[in-house]
């Protein structure tokens, strides 16, 4: 490792002094810190699992053992990133360690805040500092020892990459996996509109550590199990189009769900199928969860704001301009209710 540095990978967009700051203060917490926390969103995914599995690489780099660094998520991983190498580094919820989690002096969370992690938040309001990872619009409101928020991001590995390069730490292939699933992975493959030039570079430099990135894409993110085809089915056969047909809405219930034997993970991606219906504007995929409140998560085109509209029906809800989530605690039939006369009242 070198010493810090100015970003070096682009002279597009560089990044902001405010965010390079943010980067020092995170390098002195790391660097101080004895044993450490990492965790992400409720629900993992491409980008979050990339960004947490790139930071424990960068801790390494910077001299932590593996025994100081504990990556705790609300759920377990998802079958479809399994394959992944030393995927096992992420674990899930035990309460059984609350004990051992009080001795972290460092917590770090990645793709979403804080009050986010779910049953790992409790733990979180021990730890002395915390650095936030993250570049949603609508994102924590927490107060951070470090906040390296960038909202110009693609995704969240994509600042972990920035990070990586600002501190000279080089980029295996190990990690540039982890990095190139996140970016696509939030970036749908290049198409969403924070796709940047810089993106589509550090992209390059990953594939230039020599990750076979067809066969990552292929098994991370396009392939589906036999239950997740079946998801599928459940999908389009319960759409609904209303608005003179901008609004089109999906839902999965709880029997649909036991009757297709649903596993996390199955459901990833599949809202693109809604979002990808010509004429639409805005999309809205209701999942009924085991404790009957709903999970809804949106998607957007023009410039429909569904992040704002997340935080308005949840506190807790918010994400990007044009892919949000929140979660209600309605009945599922209630919560397509809400959200129609909602959406009505905004799209007219």
């Amino acid at each position: 490792m070198t010493n810090p540095k100015a970003f070096k990978v682009s002279e597009v967009s560089p990044l902001g002094p405010d965010l390079l700051r943010e980067f020092e203060k995170a390098l002195i917490l790391i660097k101080s810190a004895r044993r450490i926390l990492i965790s992400s969103t409720l629900t993992a995914d491409g980008d979050s699992i990339g960004a947490q599995m790139g930071v424990l690489y960068f801790l390494r780099a910077l001299g932590k053992k593996d025994s100081d660094v504990t990556i705790m998520n609300h759920t377990e991983v998802p079958e479809r990133y399994r394959f992944l190498p030393e995927i096992s580094k992420i674990q899930d919820f035990d309460p059984h360690r609350s004990r051992e989690l009080e001795t972290f002096d460092l917590g770090i969370v990645c793709d979403g805040g804080v009050e986010r992690t779910g049953s790992v938040s409790s733990f979180f309001q021990g730890i002395k500092n915390c650095i936030l990872i993250d570049h949603h619009v609508i994102g924590s409101q927490q107060e951070y020892s470090a906040k390296i928020l960038d909202l110009n991001a693609s995704s969240t590995c994509e600042i972990v990459y920035n990070l990586f390069d600002w501190a000279g730490v080089k980029v295996s292939p190990e990690i540039a996996q982890y990095l190139y699933l996140g970016i696509v992975f939030d970036t749908g493959f290049f198409k969403h509109s924070l796709t940047t030039p810089r993106t589509h570079q550090i992209a390059g430099e990953l594939i230039r550590t020599g990750i076979d990135f067809s066969h990552l894409c292929d098994r991370a993110l396009l392939e589906r199990t036999w239950s997740a085809q079946r998801l599928l089915l459940k999908l389009l056969q319960n759409m609904e189009l209303y608005a003179d047909g901008r609004l089109l809405l999906s839902s999965w219930s709880q029997s649909e769900l036991q009757e297709i034997h649903f596993k996390d993970g199955d459901q990833e991606g599949m809202i693109n199928q809604l979002y990808f219906t010509q004429g639409v504007k805005v999309v809205a995929l209701l999942t009924e969860m085991p404790d009957a409140s709903v999970k809804v998560s949106f998607r957007s085109k023009g410039d429909f704001n569904v992040a704002d509209l997340a935080r308005t029906l949840d506190p807790g809800g918010g994400g990007h301009v044009r892919a949000a989530g929140c979660s209600l605690n309605n009945s599922l039939p209630e919560a397509k209710e809400l959200i129609k006369t909602k959406i009505y009242s905004l799209i007219g």
